[in-house]
């Protein structure tokens, strides 16, 4: 990926800006020599502000990686499993996966419905 200039100047103001934000928050003074820092170099160098960039997009892999595995696999076992379970337990086969010991061997559901002019209105 090659990085522009404006996204350089982009990702150090975010930077700055998240420091300053840390900085006020926490009262922490080296917090903010450090955002004062990193806008200097970023705006007068290039070089620097380059590689600032590539840093802080590797943090932003980083955490993508994270949040795609883990996160996602948290809120899922915490909240989409037991959810499952709940409705399975109250509801029983509501997608019908388990055939119907009365019914035979097949997965048909019969059904006794009369259609009409209004069945077929407005479908979607």
């Amino acid at each position: 990926m090659k990085i522009t200039r404006e996204k350089s100047i982009e990702a150090i103001l975010v930077i700055v800006t998240g420091l300053l934000i840390l900085s006020l928050i926490f009262k922490w003074p080296n917090v903010t020599i450090a955002a004062a820092v990193i806008g200097v170099l970023g705006v007068f160098s290039n070089f620097f502000a380059e590689k600032i960039t590539w840093v802080w997009m590797k943090i932003a892999e980083v955490l993508g990686y994270i949040n795609a595995r883990i996160l996602l696999s948290v809120i899922f076992f915490v909240f989409l499993f037991p959810l499952a379970l709940l409705t399975r337990l109250i509801k029983g086969n509501t997608l019908k996966l388990k055939r119907n010991e009365a019914e035979g061997d097949s997965y048909f559901d019969e059904r006794n419905h009369t259609y009409e002019p209004k069945d077929i209105e407005n479908l979607w």
